[in-house]
């Protein structure tokens, strides 16, 4: 079996059907999370998603709800998709994985919301580009629609690099890649903030600092606590809600100008660094998390209600069904967390 696989049993909840967190690695969010899950009775299968296969018109697996924990973003958003088509709950939704992994699409929908976004521009090709980035004014900030762990942006100061960055843009491979995003430079105290969102609660702020203008963990970012102001709150929550809800990483940038600016929604937040060190904090993330994935499954003695058909809701009971039958494959399967983690 995968070094994924396998089940975790607490006290018992409800009638006894496993929750089924679906990952890639079982990180340091993964192992708290299980934890989780079985502090509060419930039991738990674990499923490597890159064993995953199913034949569409397969009967619906015996779950009470999906927690989605996919490293790759184009398998976290089949996930959703596959597990939903069986009438399940899936947290996070394909639908707020389909807007948060894409940043046209969010920048669209938080600013349709109403919430403060940063001055923003989108040519769908390269040789639209530069006046995409005229609209947003030098310097300026040229990122890929996909992706995360602050990769591939690039920051242009003048038109000779706006130059060079098209023109690379142009030399990529998929017309996805040479769809330019383009925002405005946000001039920040070298840092912004992540505040972690689970359902309609936020549960806790950091600031993430470092010498690079990209704030990210993952580029070397110190982390430490921030405030959570009455403000911040408010703009978290709605920026999740805009998206769809979930299991959220909401990052914000503050201005020099005093401005507060939703940047982006992550559907695969990571919560180490947000812990800040501090193991109390990790487990009160972990449990916020578990809680609200459990306040989505299906109530006592409910199914998935097999696949579904377009434009046709989900009943929530139906027959008892057995799991698919390749829901983990035998051996260790190499990486490939390339696309969007």
């Amino acid at each position: 079996m995968s070094d994924l696989s396998g089940t975790a049993t607490g006290a018992g909840t409800g009638d006894g059907r496993p929750v089924a967190l679906i990952a890639s690695r079982m990180r340091f969010e993964e192992k708290l999370l299980l934890e989780a899950f079985r502090r509060r009775g419930a039991a738990v299968e674990v499923i490597d998603d890159r064993t995953l296969s199913y034949r569409v018109g397969d009967p619906a697996p015996a779950w009470r709800v999906v927690c989605n924990r996919s490293l790759a973003g184009t398998r976290r958003l089949e996930v959703s998709r596959m597990y939903e088509s069986f009438g399940l709950p899936v947290v996070n939704s394909a639908a707020t994985v389909a807007v948060c992994d894409n940043k046209i699409h969010s920048t669209l929908v938080l600013h349709a919301a109403g919430l403060p976004v940063p001055a923003t521009a989108v040519a769908l090709t390269p040789a639209a580009g530069e006046e995409a980035v005229r609209r947003v004014g030098l310097p300026a900030v040229v990122k890929p629609v996909n992706g995360s762990w602050g990769r591939g942006l690039c920051k242009v100061n003048d038109a000779d690099a706006v130059e060079g960055v098209l023109a690379l843009k142009e030399s990529l491979p998929s017309p996805q890649q040479q769809l330019v995003y383009a925002q405005e430079f946000v001039r920040t105290p070298q840092r912004d903030i992540r505040v972690v969102v689970a359902g309609d609660r936020a549960v806790t702020a950091v600031h993430r600092t470092g010498e690079h203008w990209i704030g990210n963990v993952a580029r070397g970012a110190r982390t430490s606590r921030c405030p959570l102001t009455p403000e911040l709150e408010d703009l978290a929550l709605r920026a999740a809600r805009a998206v769809g809800g979930g299991l959220l990483g909401v990052d914000l940038l503050e201005s020099e100008d005093g401005r507060l600016l939703v940047n982006e929604v992550n559907s695969g937040v990571e919560f180490r660094g947000a812990a800040v060190g501090d193991e109390a904090t990790a487990l009160a993330i972990a449990d916020a998390f578990a809680g609200h994935v459990l306040s989505r499954a299906l109530p006592d003695g409910a199914r998935g209600a097999g696949p579904l058909r377009a434009g046709v809701p989900s009943p929530r009971t139906a027959p008892a069904a057995p799991p698919p039958s390749a829901t983990a494959a035998a051996g260790t399967v190499p990486s490939q967390e390339s696309d969007n983690p």
